[in-house]
This record gives C-alpha cells, structure tokens and sequence, in this order.
C-alpha cells in the first residue's frame, strides 16, 4: 500500500498540469485563426479587387489628365485678333504619375483619332509605359500656329505662346521655369 500513496499523489499534480495547458492551447488556436484570416483577406484584396480599383482610377485620371491638358492648350493658344508680339505662358497642371508611372504628353499633327485610319487631326498624346493608359485626343489650335515641345510628367508644366512677326509658335514647356504663372503682353 505504500507505494500507492505516491500514485495517487501524483494524479492530482497531473490534472493540475492539463488544465494550465488548455489556455495555452486555445490562445494559439486564437491567434492561428486570426493570422488565418488576416492572410486571407489581403489575398482576396491585393489578389483581385486592390488591382482593379487601382487600374480604373488610373484610367479615369488618364482621361482626366488629357482633357485637362487639350483644354489649357486650347485656352493658351486662343489670342485676341489686335495682338502683334508678345507672349502668353499658362501653368497646366497635371499630375506628377498616373498608376505610380511617369508618362509624357506631345503634340501630334496627324493622328488618327477615330477608327478611320484615313482621317488624321492634330492631337495631343498621352504615352505611358502601361498601354492600357495611353491616350489622345484631338486639339483644335489655329492653322498659323506652330506647335513643338512635350511634357514629361515628372516636372512642371506649362503652354508658351509667342506671337511675333513671322507668325505664332506654340511650346509645351517643362521645369521650373515655368512656375512663374500667367504671363500676357499684349
């Protein structure tokens, strides 16, 4: 009989120990099932509907950058008829990236805007590295006007107009130069 005394000494210790086991136990299954289902939900989110969201904005800027672009082109190059010298320079503000890419904006003579290949117009472009962005869209300046110059996304922008005795020059101008506003002599 002695030597069940110890025995039954030590079921009680044993008992003891499994319960102090089982909050360990269920404070990692809770913590296993929340990393579980944090790492699903940035799957689902970074896997489909992040992406998606993040493309159909850029496509909306993409369009919005453009019109904003043709629109200040256009509103700088419309001079009154008395005007003989002088310039205009119009700060365009546009956005520093469009889907975390820089792109460039240039003027294009001939573009074929619409699904007729046969019909061209002159147009400001939009290229960016990602296809799906790229855009253009038709500008309507004065036939004497001659246009040159791009803007690169990463510096600012702005649209010189200098009216002189041999005719009217039209520049896309970049850098800090062109920060110094609205300029009109005439």
């Amino acid at each position: 009989m002695a030597d069940r005394r110890p025995l039954r000494q030590s079921l009680p210790s044993l008992r003891a120990d499994r319960r102090a086991v089982v909050p360990v136990v269920s404070k990692a299954l809770e913590a296993a099932v929340v990393v579980l289902f944090v790492g699903l939900l940035t799957t689902v989110l970074f896997g489909g509907v992040v992406p998606d969201h993040r493309d159909a904005v850029a496509d909306e800027l993409a369009d919005r950058t453009l019109s904003t672009a043709v629109e200040r082109t256009e509103t700088a190059a419309r001079l009154p008829d008395s005007v003989t010298r002088g310039h205009r320079t119009v700060v365009v503000d546009l956005p520093r990236s469009i889907r975390g890419h820089s792109y460039r904006i240039r003027y294009v003579q001939n573009a074929s805007v619409d699904s007729d290949s046969n019909t061209t117009t002159p147009a400001l472009v939009l290229d960016h590295p990602r296809d799906a962005f790229d855009r253009q869209l038709p500008v309507s300046l004065p036939d004497s006007v001659t246009v040159s110059g791009t803007w690169d996304s990463g510096s600012d922008a702005a649209v010189r107009v200098t009216v002189e005795d041999d005719g009217t020059t039209l520049e896309l101008l970049n850098g800090p130069d062109t920060s110094s506003g609205e300029d009109d002599n005439e």
